[in-house]
């Protein structure tokens, strides 16, 4: 008798350690994150075993398409890129990859606030009122005003314009502004046209000839010299 309930015994501990050999192998990974869970709550770990969403989310998802994890709680969205969390906590309306340049994605969130997302990386522009990305320009819109910058950052024109058109010549740009008046706009600061060869008065009806229409932002190849 005492032979079968050690026997008995030994199965149930085999069975124990089999078991649990077998939940560590049949850990949830997302991605190269492995998921956790607590009273039915979910939070993520990395490969490292750093944890990177503590378990408080309803649902994580792991969005291919963006390179990234969406964690969910209740109407708000958590948004991870390699390990680091770039977003948190923001209802988001949509997310929308750019049109001609899939490297970036608009995040529409609530309240209609945009920010302008690097697919793959943690690099966000906003939120502002409006973005707008032509080329390598990144037009930024605060309560009705313009201003333009580079996709790497280089500041071009703050955000204080009515309208706002950058001209390209080759590799050199300049920038056109309007707010009383059009006026020319570099990095060192706002000019009279006079190192452009095109002085300030004749800017506009220039523009004209660029056929804009009524367009706020825009980004347009020009004869001058820059």
């Amino acid at each position: 008798m005492k032979k079968v309930l050690f026997l008995f015994v030994a199965a149930i501990a085999m069975a124990a350690v089999m078991s649990s050999c077998s939940s560590k192998k049949e850990a949830k990974k997302i991605g190269e994150y492995e998921l956790t869970e607590v009273n039915g709550k979910f939070g993520m770990k990395d490969v490292s075993g750093h944890v990177v969403l503590t378990p408080d989310f309803d649902q994580i998802n792991d969005m291919q398409e963006f390179k990234a994890v969406f964690a969910t709680q209740g109407d708000l969205t958590t948004i991870v890129v390699n390990g680091s969390i770039i977003a948190s906590g923001i209802k988001v309306e949509s997310v929308t990859p750019v049109e001609n340049n899939p490297a970036f994605a608009y995040i529409v969130a609530d309240g209609g606030k945009k920010l302008l997302w690097r697919l793959g990386t943690g690099s966000t522009f906003g939120p502002f009122t409006d973005i707008c990305l032509i080329e390598d320009i990144v037009f930024l819109n605060t309560d009705g005003k313009w201003g333009a910058t580079t996709t790497d950052l280089h500041g071009l024109a703050p955000r204080q314009y009515d309208k706002i058109i950058v001209v390209k010549n080759g590799d050199n740009l300049g920038v056109l502004v309007h707010g009383k008046e059009w006026s020319m706009y570099d990095r060192d600061g706002v000019s009279n046209g006079a190192k452009y060869n095109i002085p300030a008065k004749q800017l506009e009806k220039q523009i004209k000839g660029l056929n804009l229409g009524d367009k706020e932002v825009a980004v347009a190849n020009v004869d001058w010299k820059l």
